[in-house]
């Protein structure tokens, strides 16, 4: 068992992450699991085991010292009162839990499948290269391309790979009709008013798509019965995903329409921006440039090599912090 703790430092200097194990435990797993949280992008400061000042026969800390025969943990994830830190907890604290999780599972010799995946198959995420990903499977290269019947190592984002050792074949991508197409739900939206704009009925709606409520959520993907895709509006147009720190006036910029454009374009009634609400923005112009994040990268490198401001890098790609991961993409602008 374990427990998730920030610290706050009364003193400055304190910076990254470190595991408390128990007396009576090895450093096998904290070990794991700091390494893991390194791995995530945190810096890693320590393990160590902590006595109790009147009885150096016992654990210091009573939710190690009371827990039994349980392999019992501290994982100290940074500290809130660091600058660095808060932002990194901030933006990451999900990726180092899941180093965590992967800690545990690899511990215990069972089969770890990252969040969202289908046991023995993986997504391609954006910064994905073949070798990464056979890397993260125990795999080889060579293994990774036989398993999919790969002739190139060009990977695209979204693609489904079989990372298991059976040579089972990729899963197929979903056919979707000619006469039907996608449509994301978004806020405001309900199965009556979705119907009433596409011409349908909301019973056509449901058993399209295998509803058995009328509940939906922000993002869901829905097939429209009986009509074509609007092409204009999708060639002219792309989708945005709000996330943390997003407003109005940043998108707007971000893709060169006023604020009101913004607005009346995606009919807002409301004008607070929840993470996850999806707008429909310009397409991006394609001439722009994307740059991979490498390792040593700083902002300051990046828009000195491509001879641009640090401003204009953070504003086109909507940053808030100096902070940058590996294989994280950027618009140049």
């Amino acid at each position: 068992m374990g427990e998730i703790h920030l610290s706050l430092l009364t003193s400055a200097g304190g910076e990254g992450a470190e595991v408390v194990y128990a007396l009576r435990n090895t450093p096998t797993l904290a070990n794991m699991i700091l390494n893991n949280i390194g791995e995530a992008g945190q810096v890693k400061r320590k393990i160590y085991q902590r006595r109790l000042p009147e009885n150096p026969n016992k654990d210091y800390y009573y939710i190690i010292r009371d827990t039994g025969n349980a392999e019992a943990l501290l994982v100290e994830y940074g500290f809130i009162d660091n600058v660095k830190d808060a932002a990194k907890l901030r933006n990451n604290l999900e990726n180092y839990v899941e180093g965590v999780v992967k800690a545990i599972a690899d511990y215990a010799n069972y089969p770890y499948t990252p969040p969202g995946e289908v046991s023995g198959y993986y997504t391609v995420k954006r910064g994905d290269t073949l070798y990464k990903i056979a890397n993260q499977f125990n795999l080889s290269v060579a293994e990774l391309k036989a398993l999919n019947n790969l002739t190139s190592d060009t990977l695209k984002i979204g693609q489904k790979l079989n990372v298991s050792s059976s040579m089972e074949p990729p899963i197929p991508e979903p056919q979707i009709p000619q006469n039907e197409f996608i449509y994301k739900v978004q806020k405001g939206d309900t199965l009556y008013k979705i119907a009433n704009d596409f011409g349908t009925s909301v019973d056509e709606l449901k058993n399209i798509n295998n509803l058995t409520s009328n509940t939906l959520m922000i993002g869901q993907e829905l097939l429209i019965p009986g009509i074509s895709a609007p092409e204009e509006e999708m060639d002219e147009y792309s989708i945005y995903t709000v996330k943390k720190g997003d407003s109005l006036w940043a998108i707007a910029k971000n893709y060169n329409i006023s604020v009101d454009d913004l607005i009346n374009l995606n009919n807002l009634t409301d004008l607070t921006l929840q993470i996850g609400d999806q707008l429909k923005v310009p397409q991006k112009d394609i001439s722009e440039n994307i740059y991979t994040v490498k390792s040593g990268d700083t902002l300051w490198s990046i828009a000195r090599e491509n001879n641009v401001s640090v401003s204009e890098l953070k504003e086109a790609n909507n940053l808030s912090s100096n902070l940058l991961s590996i294989g994280q993409q950027l618009i140049l602008p």
